[in-house]
């Protein structure tokens, strides 16, 4: 939520015309995407990690290009990606955190 926090009010102050909060919310959305990135265990997460590695990456690299060309459509396009990777995520949680079952359960 930090990184998509910060993209809105990167566009909002891109919006304002506010350069220098700009340029500071997009500097604090890159920062978030990279400790995202840091995580990743590529040893154990294999290609899914690789894959996920590569959006970040990409939504780093959006995200100064939306800086250097005042782009609220890069912002956008990144926010996508976001919000596409935590509806992932947030379906992959309740699963994860099941409790046993009867059925699983040894009494």
């Amino acid at each position: 939520d930090g990184a998509l926090e910060r993209i809105a009010s990167a566009k909002g102050a891109m919006q304002a015309g506010d350069v220098a909060m700009k340029g500071l919310m997009i500097s604090k959305a890159i920062t978030v995407v990279d400790g995202l990135r840091a995580h990743l265990d590529l040893e154990k997460g294999g290609e899914i990690a690789e894959n996920l590695r590569n959006l970040y990456d990409f939504a780093e690299n959006r995200l100064f290009e939306a800086n250097f060309n005042n782009s609220a459509e890069m912002l956008d396009e990144v926010t996508q990606i976001l919000l596409t990777l935590k509806e992932a995520w947030v379906g992959i949680k309740p699963k994860a955190e099941k409790p046993a079952t009867e059925e699983s359960s040894y009494e």
